[in-house]
């Protein structure tokens, strides 16, 4: 059940509103993401009681998602040419094969994103085109920024009708070792004042998110984006099989 389409005649698409009523995972890039938690997700994956959106490298553990979205043109650059992943132990080449694989669909957003030449990649519009914007967008042609690939994606999601969001991996800040994502780096490292920027962005929308009925669930341990309820994933997936 695919949630992006083309708009005809345009580079654009839209989101459907196909996961009406569902329950959406999305998987971010922070240091807490776990295979142990992956493999929780895959397996109520494969039950059929959540829809999965892997944002950024997520993808590498999470093949089986639904959508992958990544709003960084530089990022998409990387894993079509390919990079190499030294801590998940996987090369340039291991990389660009899981990519160019990957089965669902792929999204970006206007901005960076008019750099993206892969026409397989939807495009989606920044509501605020030219500026980073906060808030939510209700409009299913666009998005708003936030600033963060994982707050697009969530935004993707309350767009295709989620009831129910998941995050994992969003921890809103480095790790107390430095480590700022599971697989290692980005060729362009975050800066620090950026997390206070995405921290932000989710604060600005979470008022937003609760009037048009969205439960957002925080399963990300030692996340400092307290914006919305926090809960252990284990807890939450057995919930949902009942």
């Amino acid at each position: 059940m695919n949630i992006l389409e083309r708009i005809p005649g345009e580079r654009f698409s839209q989101v459907l509103p196909l996961w009406a009523g569902r329950t959406v995972v999305l998987i971010g890039g922070g240091p807490s993401l776990t295979l142990e938690q992956v493999d929780q997700v895959r397996a109520a994956h494969e039950a059929g009681d959540v829809k999965v959106i892997a944002i950024n490298d997520a993808y590498l553990w999470a093949p089986f998602a639904d959508v992958h979205y990544a709003g960084d043109s530089h990022w998409h650059k990387w894993h079509t040419e390919g990079i190499p992943k030294p801590m998940l132990g996987l090369s340039a080449a291991a990389v660009r094969e899981r990519w160019s694989g990957f089965a669902g669909q792929k999204c970006t957003i206007q901005n960076s994103g008019a750099n993206v030449k892969d026409e397989a990649v939807h495009m989606l519009r920044n509501r605020d085109f030219p500026v980073h914007g906060q808030g939510l967008s209700r409009d299913p042609l666009a998005l708003v920024t936030g600033r963060h690939s994982g707050f697009q994606a969530l935004n993707v999601s309350t767009l295709a009708g989620a009831a129910v969001g998941i995050l994992l991996g969003f921890d809103g800040q480095p790790a107390k070792d430095g480590a700022t994502h599971f697989f290692g780096e980005h060729p362009r490292p975050t800066p620090q004042q950026a997390y206070e920027f995405y921290r932000r962005a989710f604060s600005a929308a979470e008022n937003a998110i609760a009037d048009i009925g969205v439960r957002v669930i925080n399963c990300s341990p030692g996340s400092r984006i307290d914006s919305f309820e926090k809960a252990d994933l284990a807890e939450v997936i057995s919930g949902l099989a009942k």
